[in-house]
């Protein structure tokens, strides 16, 4: 689980660079500080597929490999970027 203050730090770079919307802080942050939660799904600029992972000792995103385009790819490349500088 994360405390509050790193569960907004990391939808921070969800709705930054991912364009996940801010309705859904308030859910994410709960979930995260409360529960062993290893996948939400935040759609965004990523798509209906759009997933922030928490998983195996790892905080990243993804999208369904056949909605990746070069734009998708590249702000997956930065989140992760960003996500990785958190841990």
């Amino acid at each position: 689980m994360m405390t509050e203050q790193q569960a907004n730090a990391v939808y921070d770079i969800l709705v930054r660079v991912c364009g996940a919307s801010e309705t859904e802080r308030q859910s994410f942050v709960i979930h995260q500080t409360t529960e062993d939660v290893t996948e939400w799904r935040f759609c965004g600029s990523l798509g209906f597929g759009g997933k922030f992972w928490h998983n195996a000792g790892r905080i990243y995103v993804n999208c369904y490999r056949e909605d990746e385009t070069p734009e998708r790819l590249k702000c997956i490349e930065e989140a992760n970027k960003s996500l990785g500088a958190l841990r």
